[in-house]
């Protein structure tokens, strides 16, 4: 049987002192020792508004809170709103700015960008090329939506949306996820 060479004690002082280095610094870069940082939270629920016009930095913001037009104007380099409005904006909301300074809501952001952003479609103002950002719905499926949409008037729960022809259980359970109604427009 092989012996296992001895170690002198500056060589065991040595690697015992590289050992304590180590899982310090393993502790300082994992984040172990003090308190935890609050700066990089997450937001819980993040609110997105879209501004774009003439400001200085065009774009989608996110608030931890719903935003007034003065609290968007600043993150975006606007003009100061000319109405004093406590008005909060929702989550997907598009606010754009006129050469006037005049700022105006334009409704909710493309398809698209809200499905980007997590946040679901409304099913009742969703444009045709809205509904076509939707996973398995195509230029067909979507025109028929919009046009069952003009025809009968706006869906009162998602699940009038089984009466658009072709669009079955599947895939219906499928899209709720990414839909929604606006809560003036539904139902009880």
């Amino acid at each position: 049987m092989s012996r296992l060479p001895a170690f002198s004690r500056a060589q065991l002082g040595i690697v015992i002192l590289l050992g304590a280095v180590l899982v310090l610094l393993y502790a300082w870069r994992g984040n172990f020792v003090g308190a935890p940082s609050t700066a990089d939270a997450p937001v819980v629920n993040p609110i997105f508004v879209e501004i774009a016009g003439e400001v200085s930095r065009p774009g989608v913001y996110c608030f931890p809170a719903p935003p007034t037009l003065l609290e968007l104007s600043q993150k975006a380099g606007g003009p100061k709103p000319r109405t004093d409005s406590k008005i909060l904006l929702a989550s997907g909301s598009r606010v754009e700015v006129t050469p006037a300074g005049e700022y105006r809501p334009q409704g909710r952001m493309s398809g698209p960008r809200l499905l980007s952003l997590g946040l679901a479609v409304d099913v009742n103002d969703a444009s045709a090329e809205d509904l076509e950002a939707l996973p398995g719905i195509g230029p067909v499926m979507a025109r028929r939506i919009v046009q069952y949409r003009l025809n009968h008037g706006p869906f009162k729960s998602l699940g009038d949306l089984h009466e658009v022809s072709g669009l079955g259980e599947k895939k219906l359970a499928r899209l709720k996820a990414y839909l929604t109604l606006s809560p003036e427009r539904s139902g009880p």
